[in-house]
């Protein structure tokens, strides 16, 4: 092993071993030529010189200070070549450099040519072969203010486009995942463990899921989404339907219904009061599954049983699942009830998981199901913008179906916000029939989860019958008809879990929560101190001073001991939307100008300020929870 060789491949060990060991072991397959041209070298393969004839550096240069530098900046370079522009991001970048080469080839001899181990063990830099090694480091770095951004030499792309074009599709899907997860941690945590809290007395009397797992083992479930190709398919349904574990989603409940269609299981997971979805219906002989978090109205319909899918991507769900001494480990979710409706599948024990209307995309016009809650929606192309648009055939009877709401000013506003974000959000996927579709931005970001479910549970035959929505691969296309022709009746349908709650226990839970919502209130009381002290400081200097900056370090470590502190605590995630721009603005901050420190002790005002008032809703919530158990 050569010395350059050996030291890129001992720096990078440190990082990732196994991807170090795939490199040192490698057996080429195909040999990049590196050559010396015009006083540069460049290395050629598959034909291609990867780099620029008269000047590879300047070109890296280019490419590289053209694009956004700042600390919070995800640069992602794709492809190694020699290693120019690699070099320029690793020397250089302010933020996080992952460089992305999924050829081992030229791994293997670049890395015996050029000496990269200074770069590999940059805390900031990182390497990947894979797109889901890649994603994993992205994940890690990304916050709600922040997009990867692709670095590539032209001749890269040209090496092969096909590739390069379908990593770009995947990462934008991933970006588009966590975005949402992230998202969801800023905007939702705090809301949705107030409702968790506030749902316990009715939450004892609603089973896990997992107490009737395996209850339809060997059958097959079909999981109805709202999608437009669910009205193809209804004839279908009502032939098979003693046949099938109909499992359907809030916003195609209503279809159903007009069909006189009654599913076994209705899954509504939304933490808003979604109760529109299923308003004036009998669901007496339907059995509802639902999250701790959902919303209190969902609560309030009568239901045949109620069962809990307690979600273990969802940190708050740990509260619940502790609680009551639950393993979480069956519960899979990614944020979108579809999902969570297969794995319902799949704890039942169903062998065979069959969608309908799921299609993921707008099908010739439509959004929606016509009979469902949001069967007012098209997309249309606006020929005069030339682009395609979604708009409300008749905006009277959306603005009804979208909200709740008393005030009708309200339930417009909130119409015409959610016009505007599908609107904003509008975006293409591959149709099964390979031709791009319009879709939702989030319903793209659906894609990838789908796919990667039929891979972590691959012993069940998956069948999406939308035949002209997204493609989901692992999914095999067929007609629903194709799909349940060998079906036979199910015997046994009349679900029931004998299920205890250890009440006792729950209360000392939640008592013990109160302590610790005590001794966080203490210390952010300590904080606002600290935080007062540096307001003081900035006042008496007017700059920023030694003892102006001693007082910012204190703060911060403070901060940063209180964070660590009630991490995975109630605590903790109530004030996770605002530790996320608190620590935003720390990794943004070059110098600590007086302008910066002024934003700063903003966000530091704003989040004790918040912690107060959130710390004093929750208390209130757990103190009512536990005068109703009581």
């Amino acid at each position: 092993m050569s010395s350059i060789f050996e030291k890129n491949i001992n720096a990078l060990a440190q990082k990732d071993k196994e991807l170090a060991q795939k490199i040192a072991t490698h057996i080429l397959t195909d040999v990049p030529q590196p050559v010396n041209e015009n006083g540069f070298y460049n290395i050629i393969y598959k034909n291609i010189y990867l780099h620029n004839k008269e000047n590879p550096l300047a070109e890296a240069q280019e490419i590289f200070f053209r694009a956004e530098n700042t600390p919070v900046t995800i640069s992602v370079i794709y492809g190694l070549g020699l290693g120019y522009l690699f070099q320029i991001a690793a020397g250089n970048s302010q933020g996080t450099v992952i460089l992305y080469e999924p050829d081992l080839n030229i791994l293997y001899v670049v890395f015996r040519l050029v000496d990269f181990s200074e770069y590999i063990l940059k805390k900031n830099v990182y390497i990947a072969s894979s797109i889901e090694k890649c994603g994993e480091y992205i994940y890690m770095k990304s916050n709600t203010k922040n997009t990867p951004l692709v670095l590539s030499t032209p001749a890269y792309r040209t090496l092969d486009e096909t590739k390069f074009n379908s990593f770009v599709e995947k990462l934008l899907s991933m970006v588009g995942s966590y975005e949402l997860d992230l998202k969801y941690t800023k905007q939702r945590f705090y809301p949705l463990i107030v409702n968790m809290l506030a749902n316990i007395p009715q939450l004892v009397k609603e089973p896990p899921l997992s107490s009737i797992k395996d209850f339809y083992k060997g059958n097959t479930a079909v999981v109805v989404s709202a999608g437009p190709t669910l009205d193809r398919n209804i004839e279908t349904i009502k032939k098979y339907r003693d046949n099938i574990v109909l499992i359907v989603v809030g916003t195609a409940m209503k279809t159903l219904a007009r069909h006189n269609i009654k599913p076994d299981f209705l899954c509504i997971i939304e933490a808003y009061d979604s109760s529109k979805q299923i308003e004036g219906l009998d669901l007496s002989d339907v059995n509802f599954i639902t999250e701790p978090y959902s919303h209190p109205n969902l609560r309030k319909f009568r239901y045949k049983n109620i069962f809990s899918h307690i979600a273990a991507n969802m940190p708050i769900n740990t509260i619940w699942g502790n609680m009551i001494k639950e393993n979480l480990s069956e519960y899979w979710s990614k944020g979108t009830v579809s999902y969570t409706a297969i794995n319902v599948a799949r704890i039942l024990g169903c062998s065979e998981i069959v969608l309908v209307g799921q299609d993921l995309a707008y099908i010739e016009g439509q959004c929606y199901s016509k009979d469902s809650a949001y069967k007012d929606l098209e997309c249309r192309y606006n020929n005069e913008l030339k682009r395609w648009e979604i708009v409300a055939k008749d905006f009277n009877k959306f603005v009804d179906a979208i909200s709740n709401a008393t005030d009708l000013e309200a339930r417009k506003r909130a119409a015409s916000n959610r016009l505007i974000n599908l609107n904003k959000s509008l975006y293409y996927v591959k149709g099964i029939n390979g031709d791009k579709i319009p879709t939702e931005s989030v319903y793209a970001a659906f894609v990838k989860p789908l796919t990667e479910y039929t891979e972590m549970f691959p012993d069940i035959n998956y069948i999406n019958t939308s035949l002209v929505g997204a493609q989901i691969d692992g999914f095999k296309n067929m007609p629903l008809e194709d799909a349940l022709k060998d079906t036979a009746p199910i015997v046994n349908g009349n679900v029931s879990a004998d299920y205890k709650f250890d009440i006792p226990e729950i209360k000392k839970e939640l008592d013990e929560m109160l302590k610790l919502l005590a001794c966080a209130s203490k210390d952010v009381e300590n904080g606002q101190s600290i935080l007062k002290s540096l307001k003081n400081d900035l006042k008496r200097y007017k700059n920023v001073t030694a003892a102006v900056l001693k007082t910012l370090k204190k703060l911060s470590v403070h901060y940063y001991g209180l964070t660590e502190k009630y991490k995975n605590s109630v605590y903790g995630y109530i004030t996770a939307g605002e530790r996320i721009d608190i620590e935003y603005e720390m990794k943004m901050a070059k110098e600590f100008t007086p302008e910066v420190i002024n934003t700063i002790e903003e966000k530091f005002a704003l989040y004790y300020a918040r912690a107060v008032r959130k710390i004093t809703v929750v208390e209130k919530t757990i103190k009512q929870t536990i005068g109703e158990l009581e």
